[in-house]
């Protein structure tokens, strides 16, 4: 029995299936090319088209009939960036209920490698950071301008802001990786935003950190590293980098120093300033500043072998005292030392070598002599010739203003003590009035040794770099005994001021006190009587005379006791800070501490300047009023100054006091 070979399987079996599939893909693509910008504005031409994210945030759809007008896509149409997959597109309109996808690659694909391989945004992106911008974040969606155009997102003006809407805040985001605050605010306050808006070429973001390949600081091949930095610079400074390079602090960098300076250390990141600009007719003190800080810093130096010897002799210049005096008066650090290829003295083309130092001083001085030049010098010179005579003379001067003046200083207190007694004297030869008790002397002395002690010690700690507090540390005090002494001081003037309030509230002579003390209408009316006589505007011919305690002498006894009271509340939150309620602001510690210093300053000045004038320098009491040595003054210097009625009142307080006395 033969076999029966199988049938072959005829075409006609699968051409309504071939024809099937060929109508399919006929109407797939006749479809998809069908579709135009037209079709896409028919939903999205509607301004009220929206849609929710993933993140639950309104999207709005609207898309203008004109967006693309202008910008470098304007001959694209768009489903040129909007593929998304097209089956979604007719099967199930609007396209899948997906957004399409934009895929920037597909034109700029060498770009888009680079950014997503090493960019640190574009790195964030691949790891699906949802904060990681993508290229619209830069460049904008549909209004792609060109680089050229002034309105472009990234245009050298414009740039800034764009960059901004993510490294412009003022806190810290270390999450992603932004670790310094207000970038674009000091970037705006820059010498490079400065020359973009006089229209000149000035560095703007992508200068300096690269487009699309910007790498994090710390990363060695980052243009804004520590060693990449000078190489950014040199695209528009390039004399000013090579000279960097070749300088001692650029040399020290490419091995591997991290401590010496790069072009950001004295020029700013961001806020780049010109060390080169003026203030009026003075160089900015900037100028010096960043040499100190690193030449001034005792520790530093130490590391390598240096001290701070070259930024302590130049303060005490000429250049230095004028730079401190009216920041910038003449030559800074950079102007005789190269501030690019700094290197050190002894080098033949460093400005300080000995062939070259005259025609550097002469760039300021004019031509010089060799003496000049050298006659400055930032070390110490104690071995040559020169450096051993400054010494001798300062020696000796130093000595002789020590016995000179500290001779003149004592004679002078020893003829003044003379006049003192010498008063004193004649005043016992005759009659007299009682102007202060013991009591009130003893509080007086108290008084004015505490408050003393409480303004020494106090500014102390203030004004640590003064000369005369540096001889107190000197002599072994610090800040252990200065606390203590200061607030023993501040313990003896409560205590003296609590029992003056006793004595003045329950004593029957302290009563009366109270009384002449309290403000009068008169007060006001003596103040410019007396104001006017030592203008020579009034017809009196001799000086105003008061009741016992004038308007001078009531201004200062109230400003003590108001002063006492800041005293006491701001010095004792100082001194227990940590027992302030818990309720109390946060501020109010830091509002005692300035309440305690400028009180402080004010009672001073009002001791030295007032009561010093009125008890001392004042012509009628000079070389002293002795009444708080001996508690009495003449009839004659009453006379001078008090009413009739006064005088009565302290000669019968007097009398009623010694007859108490006699009785005892």
């Amino acid at each position: 029995m033969k076999k029966r070979k199988p049938k072959a399987l005829k075409f006609g079996v699968f051409k309504p299936l071939f024809l099937s599939v060929l109508l399919a893909l006929f109407c797939y693509s006749a479809g998809f090319a069908e579709m135009t910008n037209a079709d896409c504005l028919t939903c999205h031409g509607d301004k009220e088209l929206e849609a929710e994210t993933e993140r639950g945030k309104t999207l709005t759809l609207f898309v203008p009939e004109d967006v693309l007008a202008g910008s470098v896509h304007e001959d694209l149409s768009c489903t040129d960036c909007h593929k998304g997959d097209k089956k979604d597109v007719f099967e199930d309109v609007p396209h899948g209920g997906k957004p399409l996808r934009v895929d920037c690659h597909t034109c700029h694909e060498d770009i888009y490698s680079a950014f997503v391989k090493e960019d640190i945004h574009g790195r964030g992106l691949i790891k699906k950071n949802p904060r990681a911008p993508d290229c619209y974040h830069c460049h904008s969606g549909h209004d792609i301008l060109p680089m050229s155009s002034p309105d472009s997102r990234m245009s050298k003006k414009n740039q800034p802001d764009t960059c901004g809407s993510c490294h412009g805040q003022e806190k810290l985001n270390l999450e992603d990786n932004i670790t310094k605050r207000n970038l674009i605010s000091r970037y705006k306050a820059s010498v490079h935003y400065e020359a973009i808006l006089m229209g000149k070429n000035g560095a703007n973001c992508t200068d300096c950190h690269s487009h699309h390949n910007i790498l994090s600081s710390a990363s060695p091949r980052s243009g804004v590293s520590r060693t990449g930095l000078a190489d950014s610079c040199q695209k528009c400074h390039s004399i000013e980098a090579k000279s960097f390079w070749t300088g001692a602090h650029g040399a020290a960098l490419l091995h591997g120093n991290n401590d010496v300076p790069n072009c950001s250390t004295c020029h700013g990141d961001h806020d780049m300033a010109s060390l080169r600009s003026r203030m009026g007719d003075a160089k900015q003190w900037a100028s010096t500043q960043v040499c100190i800080w690193c030449h001034g810093n005792s520790r530093m130096m130490a590391r390598y072998g240096l001290d701070t010897t070259p930024v302590d002799s130049y303060m005490k210049d000429f250049h230095g005292l004028t730079q401190r005096g009216t920041m910038g008066a003449s030559a800074t650090c950079s102007d005789c030392h190269d501030p690019h290829h700094s290197l050190p003295a002894n080098h033949p083309s460093s400005r300080m070598h000995i062939s070259n130092r005259g025609p550097t001083c002469g760039r300021c001085h004019g031509k010089v002599a060799d003496s000049f030049a050298m006659s400055f010098t930032h070390k110490k010179a104690l071995q040559d010739s020169g450096g051993r005579v400054e010494s001798i003379i300062r020696i000796v001067y130093i000595f002789i203003i020590v016995f000179a003046v500290g001779g003149m200083l004592c004679y002078t207190f020893i003829v003044w003590l003379w006049a003192v007694r010498r008063k004193i004297i004649r005043q016992r030869k005759l009659k007299q009035v009682r102007r202060m008790t013991g009591f009130e002397r003893g509080f007086h002395y108290l008084l004015w040794i505490s408050f003393s002690v409480l303004v020494v010690t106090g500014f102390a700690l203030k004004f640590p770099e003064a000369f005369w507090v540096k001889w107190l540390f000197a002599m072994g005090m610090n800040e252990t005994i200065r606390a203590f002494i200061h607030r023993f001081s501040a313990f003896l003037m409560t205590m003296d001021m609590a029992i003056l309030i006793i004595y003045m509230a329950f004593a029957k002579r302290g009563k009366g006190v109270t009384y002449e003390m309290l403000p009068r209408k008169r007060d006001f009316t003596d103040f410019f009587k007396a104001l006017k006589f030592y203008l020579g505007l009034s017809k009196e011919k001799s000086q105003p005379k008061y009741a016992i305690f004038n308007f001078a002498e009531k201004f200062e006894f109230w400003a003590l006791m108001w002063g006492t009271l800041v005293m006491l509340l701001s010095g004792l939150i100082l001194w227990f800070p940590k027992s302030i309620p818990a309720g109390w602001p946060a501020w109010i510690i830091g509002a005692a501490r300035v309440l305690h210093f400028y009180e402080a300053v004010l009672a001073t000045l009002a001791i030295l300047i007032w009561h010093g004038f009125h008890t001392i320098l004042h012509p009628d009491e000079y070389p002293m009023n002795t009444a708080w040595l001996t508690g009495y003054i003449t009839e004659e210097e009453a006379g001078h100054h008090f009413e009739d009625e006064a005088i009565k009142k302290m000669k019968k307080s007097a009398a009623e006091k010694e007859k108490k006395e006699d009785k005892e």
